[in-house]
């Protein structure tokens, strides 16, 4: 008798239990472990009175610029005026859009408008063209940008927002780069 055969006959013989075995044992299933338990929900940043104002001086500021930056692409007479509107058009619109995210779990409502003030600046100079459009769209780029200063830095020293923080530090290098181009 050979080796080989006897193998072949005992595994063939063999291989239905073992099967059987295997799918039993398949069947059968072990409890799932528990899932683990959730993270604390985390709860927004609590807002300060100095926050919330900054929030409102910010989007006044951003409102304004966005609404004579969209002047600037038609009404400049320089082309690198023309071409810095519409990039403050697409910063600025990004930085609503940020800061919109960041006051929605607070109850605070952004204004849809600039403050009257800005609304005159913005009137007066949406209807000048050329380099009349130039010179009063340089004065009042050049006057937010110092007038947002020193809230930018007092929001970014004394915050305890770290996404105001971000926020306040990015816009002040957004009206620092501004102004650099248009020297």
């Amino acid at each position: 008798m050979s080796f080989m055969p006897f193998l072949s006959r005992h595994q063939s013989r063999a291989l239905p239990p073992l099967m059987a075995a295997l799918l039993a044992l398949g069947a059968c299933t072990m409890a799932q472990p528990p899932a683990p338990p959730l993270p604390p929900l985390q709860k927004a940043p609590v807002l300060t009175t100095a926050d919330t104002d900054f929030v409102q001086k910010l989007n006044d500021m951003d409102l304004t610029q966005i609404a004579l930056a969209k002047s600037a692409q038609t009404n400049a007479a320089r082309n690198d005026i023309a071409t810095l509107g519409a990039t403050i058009v697409k910063d600025l619109t990004g930085n609503q859009t940020k800061l919109t995210t960041l006051v929605s779990a607070h109850a605070i409502t952004l204004a849809a408008k600039p403050s009257t003030e800005n609304q005159k600046t913005i009137d007066r100079i949406q209807h000048l063209h050329g380099t009349s459009f130039d010179r009063s769209y340089l004065r009042a780029l050049s006057r937010n940008a110092t007038k947002m200063k020193p809230v930018l830095e007092t929001e970014i020293a004394t915050s305890k927002n770290a996404d105001l923080v971000k926020l306040a530090t990015d816009t002040k290098t957004m009206l620092a780069t501004y102004a650099a181009q248009l020297k």
